[in-house]
């Protein structure tokens, strides 16, 4: 081969070299371009994934409170009958003076001695009624020589003109034993229930009549008075 087609050769491979794909070259350009994708687009591939893995444990938490959640309480239950207002007892009011015939309601024993407790409706100054709970030696009558029990006899509340008059809860000391109670009630009355604080019934026994009035008594529990009452 002469020097001239030598050269001629050489020529032509590095015309060659120029238009050969160079592969290693192509494929780390691929590998960047791949590197340097838009962040939206890589957020998006991983955001759906997520979103639904959320769905699932919001779902799952709302279940579970459901199924550990407390019922709400029960209303309360409606008390019975209507407020019992009982005035309170004033100690031998003055200037009373008349009224109907005293009813004996029941008897308890003192220290040495039995009772009786009467029932009275004198009337006050300016026409006020009262009904009043009085003590004496029993079997000395309303009235009579025995001295009377402790010093709360006579014990008076004002009268009203509804369904029930006046009342008076006893307690120790007092004109009536504690654990009883006397409720004066309109005539049209039959029965009376009376009820506590915490809802126990006490079923009222008539006992006589104070005028046209009915007089009720009944067994309460101490220190829990009656405040409200049904009829019939």
């Amino acid at each position: 081969m002469t020097d001239l087609e030598r050269k001629l050769a050489e020529a032509l491979r590095g015309q060659a070299g120029e238009v050969t794909p160079n592969l290693d070259a192509a494929w780390a350009e691929q590998q960047r371009r791949q590197r340097r994708r838009p962040r939206r687009h890589r957020a998006a591939v991983w955001g759906a994934p997520l979103a639904a893995v959320l769905v699932v444990l919001t779902s799952v938490l709302l279940a579970t409170q459901l199924n550990t959640a407390e019922p709400p309480p029960p209303p309360p239950a409606a008390k019975p009958g209507q407020e019992l207002v009982l005035g309170k007892p004033e100690i031998a009011p003055k200037n009373l003076a008349g009224g109907d015939q005293p009813v004996a309601i029941t008897d308890f024993p003192g220290q040495t001695d039995l009772w009786t407790s009467y029932a009275t409706d004198p009337t006050g100054p300016g026409g006020q009624r009262w009904f009043c709970v009085e003590t004496y030696a029993k079997g000395a009558g309303y009235g009579g020589d025995g001295s009377q029990f402790g010093i709360e006899s006579p014990s008076c509340v004002p009268r009203s003109e509804g369904v029930v008059r006046a009342g008076y809860v006893g307690k120790d000391g007092g004109p009536l034993p504690a654990g009883k109670a006397v409720v004066l009630a309109d005539p049209a009355v039959r029965g009376l229930r009376l009820y506590d604080e915490a809802g126990d019934l006490s079923q009222a026994k008539e006992v006589g009549t104070l005028g046209r009035d009915r007089l009720f008594l009944a067994d309460v529990k101490p220190g829990s008075p009656p405040v409200r009452f049904e009829v019939s």
